[in-house]
Order: C-alpha cells, then sequence, then structure tokens
C-alpha cells in the first residue's frame, strides 16, 4: 500500500499548473464549476496525484480517458488491478494505492471540528463513551483522530454514507497501527490500518480490509 500526501499551503497556483496535464478533460471541467479556487485546485491535484501514481504503477506514461465512480461515487480504474483512494481538506491533498485490495485514506483539518460532543453521538457506544469522558481540551484532538480512522474505513468500503458510523469501533487513543476494534459488519475481519505523519493541525488514516498489508508513504 503506498500512500502519497501533498502540502498546497503557498502553492496552490503551481500546484494547480503542474496537475492540469495530468487531468482529464472531465475533471478540469468539474474543477471550473467549483465557487472556491482551492476546492478547485484540490480536486485537480487529488485526481492528477492519482493519475501519476497509477500509470507509474502500470507502466505507462499517461492514462486515458475518466475514472469511474461507483455507485457511491468513489473513483476507479476498471480493469486495471489497482484500488485507489483521494482525499483533501484544508491545504492537504492525499492519496492512497494497493493492488488488488480495497483501500480508503482520509486526511482531516483540525480546524474543521466545531462541537465534538454533538458529532460524537453517529459514533459507537464505546467511541462515544470514551470521547464524553474527556476534557475539553483534549475531547477534540480525540474526535478528530476517531473521526479520521472511521472516514478511512468508510471510504475503503466504498459506501459512502450509507455505512453507518456506529455500525463498527475504532480506538480513540494515540495508537498509530491496529486501532481497528470492531470490525464493519458484513466486511472482511482483519484489517490493515494505521495514521500516517501529517502536517501540524491534520490528521490522517488509511485502511484496507486484508491483514499483513506493507505500508509504503511520502509527504
Amino acid at each position: 500500500m503506498a500512500c502519497v500526501g501533498i502540502d498546497l499551503k503557498g502553492h496552490v497556483d503551481a500546484w494547480r499548473q503542474a496537475a492540469l496535464p495530468w487531468a482529464s478533460a472531465g475533471e478540469q471541467e468539474r474543477a471550473a464549476r467549483f465557487h472556491r479556487h482551492l476546492d478547485a485546485v484540490r480536486h485537480l491535484v487529488g485526481r492528477a496525484l492519482a493519475r501519476a501514481l497509477l500509470a507509474r504503477e502500470l507502466g505507462v506514461a499517461r492514462l486515458s480517458g475518466e475514472f469511474v465512480g461507483n455507485p457511491w461515487g468513489k473513483p476507479g480504474l476498471p480493469d486495471c488491478g489497482i484500488e485507489f483512494s483521494i482525499s483533501h481538506s484544508g491545504d492537504a491533498v492525499w492519496v492512497a494505492l494497493c493492488r488488488g485490495v480495497a483501500v480508503g485514506i482520509d486526511v482531516e483539518s483540525r480546524d474543521a471540528v466545531a462541537d465534538p460532543h454533538a458529532l460524537a453521538e453517529v459514533f459507537h457506544p464505546s467511541e462515544r463513551a470514551a470521547l464524553l469522558a474527556l476534557p475539553a481540551a483534549e475531547a477534540q484532538d480525540a474526535f478528530l483522530r476517531c473521526w479520521t480512522r472511521k472516514e478511512a474505513v468508510v471510504k475503503a468500503l466504498g459506501e459512502g454514507l450509507s455505512r453507518p458510523l456506529a455500525s463498527f469501533c475504532v480506538e480513540t487513543g494515540e495508537v498509530e497501527r491496529n486501532w481497528l476494534v470492531e470490525a464493519p459488519r458484513g466486511a472482511a475481519a482483519s484489517w490493515t490500518v494505521a495514521d500516517l505523519p501529517a502536517a501540524a493541525g491534520y490528521r490522517v488514516s488509511v485502511a484496507a480490509p486484508a491483514p499483513g498489508l506493507t505500508i509504503t508513504w511520502h509527504y
């Protein structure tokens, strides 16, 4: 499993120019419809980075055509044998690739968390109890860890919001690996899960429904 992250801060337009040659016509058209410039650039950079990594993995100079979304919107490249996931938040963009196994990656900015106690209502009862027991000064970071880990699992499943966040359980504490306490019902019992190093104020987690996968990362 390979994970690559990019920090756009201070270089948004430079990254946009670098991404344009890699992005498909459809991706460029969609980017043009975003109201916020940063949203457009994050979309372009995420798709371009995924294309560049896939091309390298497949041994081709460039990918042609559009990605195909599953019924819940997760993009994919049919018949290539490689799964991928894209995530962005704030100035951070991350992509994860995995051969033959679904993968999900999620990056979240600490600034995006409003009221962790209120948002925790959608979590597993064990997660909710752990978060509610923390003082306010610690609750925000713990919530962000929990949320990012759960989003990575949901993205690996590729089911979007149709998978209730209360249907599986993750650790809320500072553990870098093996934080999936209870696997999602109907999915694989053993997973590879990890938190990755990230810029200050961000959390990054990756998940794949198979045990013992090697994780490489570059940021």
